[in-house]
């Protein structure tokens, strides 16, 4: 898998084989709304697989990315990426499951200007992450929080912190966008 935008456009990310990368397509559809909204932000890369959704928002100009994921493999991935591209300084990678992982930066008062959600599709946890980023609010007041998913899988349009201002359809994949309120 290649990058797509920025300053290592072109560069290849390695990615596990049990893992579904977000495709080209839809990433470039997704980046390409939100260009503009990436320079000088911290970004939040949850159920981080191989890292390619964060290590695309630091090659658009983000200062900073957290990769979590519970699965040591994706971690050992994540990190080779990471190396690979010497992003060791801009970036804090975090073997812990997600919905933990929200709460501890709720607790240390961490907040992120972008959350990317790529869950496992219809496994459930759409929902259940909003759910989460909605009681530990660790998005910051002009954030936005990014959803890849199945077409099948449920999701919220509005709670009381966000609201959902873009549902593409690609396919299988559905992309969501939501908006602090």
């Amino acid at each position: 898998m290649k990058i797509i935008g920025g300053k290592y456009k072109n560069k290849n990310i390695i990615v596990p084989l049990d893992v579904r990368p977000v495709s080209v397509m839809v990433k470039k559809s997704c980046f390409d709304i939100l260009s503009g909204e990436f320079e000088g932000k911290k970004v939040l890369d949850l159920f981080a697989g191989s890292g390619a959704l964060g290590i695309e928002s630091l090659s658009r100009g983000a200062k900073e990315a957290v990769f979590v994921d519970s699965a040591r493999k994706s971690i050992i991935f994540v990190k080779k990426n990471i190396s690979v591209l010497g992003l060791q300084d801009d970036t804090t990678v975090v073997l812990k499951d997600s919905f933990f992982a929200i709460q501890d930066f709720s607790v240390f008062k961490e907040s992120f200007d972008l959350i990317f959600l790529d869950p496992p599709y219809s496994s459930g946890m759409v929902t259940k992450a909003l759910q989460a980023l909605e009681e530990y609010d660790i998005l910051t007041h002009s954030g936005y929080i990014v959803v890849f998913c199945s077409v099948n899988d449920e999701y919220i349009e509005e709670n009381n912190k966000f609201i959902l201002i873009l549902k593409r359809k690609h396919a299988q994949t559905l992309n969501l966008i939501y908006k602090k309120k």
